[in-house]
């Protein structure tokens, strides 16, 4: 199983519906509205890391609302 943690950008309003789409994904293990760098932070599972690349391009990031993402591979 790969995992990664994925670091959203949201245009200021939308972080909460943009969690909430997320949560609507298979692959979309927890999604929270945070302080920081990013506005909101999800754990994305997937069979391959190719899978959760493939996530992240073709579904997450066309999430209205959504400025940008970082995708942090969990390792170990």
């Amino acid at each position: 199983m790969a995992k990664a943690y994925l670091k959203i950008k949201v245009e200021m309003g939308r972080e909460r519906g943009v969690r909430d789409a997320l949560l609507t994904f298979e692959e979309v293990k927890a999604a929270e509205v945070t302080t920081g760098d990013q506005d909101v932070l999800a754990l994305v599972e997937a069979d391959s890391y190719d899978d959760i690349l493939q996530v992240v391009i073709d579904r997450l990031r066309t999430i209205k609302g959504v400025t940008g993402t970082t995708t942090d591979l969990v390792l170990e």
